[in-house]
């Protein structure tokens, strides 16, 4: 395959004007609210589902989590590549439509193979909305913005996350849960052709002044054996995968925690904890972005030395949430989110920032099947593991156990984030040759 030819950029080529760069933003925010929302809206109407389709407990499971997450992670890398190489608008916009259509599709299902296919449209449409999505940021933002582009691009995840259950749940009681699914496809059938006929699509590197490639785009093997030769990114992206697991490890068991160690009704804990999880990942999600591009303008380190921080402060907040009192538990929940929160700009950043251009939605997706992966799909696994393991010998009290030993994951996760940042300085440096961007500001 020809190598990718680089030609300087046109002297007059310059990023589009902040007004309509904050236009381009809030429809990205709305947009991503649209599809958590959809992803979030069936834990509201389990019941009625399952009794109506006559579904037992596993298969409930696997049409509300499993089916969304296997597509997302075989779908995510082959239209990320898709987007580095045509159009980040019209995949944005496709994506849309699809899950908007498989909402309905659900809405209509009448067995379980129906709920499933619709279920795994969800995944479909998530796996290709969220690469081109940040790829499209980094192209409009440069460094020094970036990450708080992405912070309150971030904002939209935690409103979904909120929304869809929220006003679900009103919904299933006055409408049914036929008609709010088929009422929840409206926002995306809007936004659809909001985002391709009102947004435009940006040269790939455009706000890091990189040159204009023109040839054939690298295998993804090629592309994947270069992104993997930046030494920041492996230790990185296992470091941001790690916290993941040791994140959703301690939320997908919270209620039930609650209700064996402080005797809670799951009802009551899944709605104090909700509300827990909304504030802390929304302030975290909207301080930091700027405080990571404040701090970077001094040393770029600040951008992975986040990460770093949250996962160690993470495991500390987490024996807290274990051996403290029930009432201090969401608390810290939600303060535990708040710092996780801090770190998911920044680390997005970093991931657009270290690679090419022409490469980054597919990085962008690399990081994401990691977490995925790793993360939501290990976290819940390895703590019910554990549980049943220990339960001959602590009992019901074996789940607390079994997040206790969960948070030694926090160790290696801080480790490979310091790892991390001892190269990305040099090679933020070396990504200069991709993006032109001037970036290293401290003294070594």
């Amino acid at each position: 395959m020809a190598d990718i030819e680089l030609r300087p950029p046109a002297p007059t080529e310059a990023l589009p004007s902040m007004a309509y760069r904050s236009w381009f933003l809030f429809i990205m925010v709305l947009v991503s609210a649209s599809v958590q929302g959809e992803r979030y809206l069936m834990v509201v109407m389990v019941e009625p589902i399952r009794r109506e389709l006559g579904l037992s407990d596993a298969a409930i499971g696997m049409v509300k989590d499993m089916i969304i997450a296997i597509v997302y992670i075989l779908a995510i890398i082959p239209l990320a590549r898709l987007a580095d190489r045509w159009s980040k608008r019209k995949i944005v916009a496709i994506a849309a439509t699809v899950w908007s259509a498989a909402i309905i599709l659900c809405g209509l299902a009448k067995s379980f193979w129906v709920l499933l296919i619709g279920r795994a449209g969800i995944g479909l449409g998530e796996g290709g909305f969220t690469p081109p999505s940040q790829a499209w940021i980094a192209d409009l933002f440069p460094i020094r913005q970036r990450a708080t582009a992405l912070s309150i691009f971030l904002l939209g995840a935690s409103l979904g996350t909120f929304l869809g259950p929220a006003v679900g749940g009103w919904a299933v009681q006055e409408y049914g849960w036929r008609n709010t699914l088929i009422f929840a496809s409206i926002p995306g059938f809007i936004l659809a052709p909001i985002v391709w006929f009102t947004l435009r699509d940006t040269r790939a590197g455009l706000a890091d002044g990189a040159p204009v490639e023109t040839g054939a785009t690298p295998s993804f093997l090629k592309t994947a054996r270069e992104l993997m030769a930046i030494r920041t990114l492996p230790p990185l992206i296992l470091a941001a995968s790690l916290n993941a697991l040791l994140t959703m490890g301690f939320i997908s068991w919270a209620p039930a925690f609650m209700e064996r160690t402080h005797g809670m009704p799951a009802n009551e804990a899944g709605l104090q904890m909700g509300g827990a999880l909304f504030f802390g990942s929304a302030i975290g999600h909207t301080v930091g972005g700027p405080l990571a591009d404040f701090l970077g303008r001094r040393d770029m380190r600040w951008y992975v030395w986040m990460l770093m921080i949250s996962g160690a402060l993470a495991t500390g907040i987490g024996w807290m949430i274990l051996t403290g009192s029930a009432d201090r538990v969401f608390p810290l929940y939600g303060l535990n989110m708040l710092i996780g929160g801090l770190s998911a700009a920044p680390l997005m950043a970093v991931v657009a920032g270290l690679v090419p251009s022409r490469s980054r939605a597919t990085a962008i997706a690399v990081l994401m099947v990691s977490i995925q992966a790793i993360g939501l799909g290990g976290g819940p696994v390895l703590v019910g593991w554990l549980s049943d393991m220990l339960r001959p010998i602590y009992g019901e009290d074996s789940l607390g156990m079994a997040m206790r030993w969960a948070l030694l994951v926090g160790i290696p996760s801080t480790f490979l984030a310091w790892i991390a940042s001892r190269s990305c300085r040099t090679d933020f440096a070396a990504a200069g040759g991709w993006n032109g961007a001037a970036i290293i500001h401290a003294p070594h």
